[in-house]
C-alpha cells in the first residue's frame, strides 16, 4: 500500500509531527510513504492520502489540498483529514469533502519516533511541552 502524507501550503517552518509519526506507523506495517507539501503530483499513485491541518485559520489551504487530491484520485483513493483544525472544528472540516475527518490522535502512531528521514533538510527534533 502506498501512503501519501500532505502538509497544506500554509505558512509554517515546522514539519508536521503527526504526519511524520504516521509515516513510521505505516512503514511498520510494510507500506511505502511519500510526503508532499501543498498540491503536487506524487511520484506514486497513493492508496490513501492523509492531509494534516495545523492552524484553524489555515482551513482554506486545507480544503484546497483535500479538493485537489480528491480530484486527482476521484474514486480509488481515500482522503483522510486530521490535525488540530480537524479536531477543534470537526463539523466545519467535514464540509471539506474529505472521506474521513479524524478527531484526536491516532493511538497506534503516538509512541513511534517521527520519520525525520522524509525531511533530510530538517536538523532538529520536535518536542511537545504540553498538549
Amino acid at each position: 500500500m502506498h501512503i501519501l502524507l500532505v502538509e497544506p501550503a500554509y505558512y509554517t517552518r515546522y514539519p508536521s509531527l503527526g504526519l511524520l509519526k504516521l509515516a513510521s506507523y505505516h512503514r511498520s506495517r510494510g507500506d511505502s510513504v511519500e510526503l508532499i507539501r501543498g498540491c503536487s503530483i506524487p511520484k506514486t499513485k497513493p492508496d490513501k492520502v492523509y492531509v494534516t491541518s495545523l492552524f484553524t485559520w489555515g482551513w482554506h489551504e486545507v480544503w484546497k489540498a483535500v479538493k485537489y487530491y480528491k480530484y486527482l484520485f476521484p474514486s480509488t483513493t481515500e482522503v483522510c483529514l486530521g490535525g488540530i483544525y480537524a479536531s477543534l472544528m470537526s463539523e466545519h472540516a467535514k464540509l471539506s469533502g474529505a472521506d474521513i475527518v479524524h478527531v484526536g490522535l491516532i493511538k497506534e502512531a503516538e509512541n513511534l519516533m517521527p520519520a525525520y528521514d522524509l525531511i533530510p533538510q530538517w536538523q532538529f527534533s520536535i518536542v511537545f511541552a504540553s498538549r
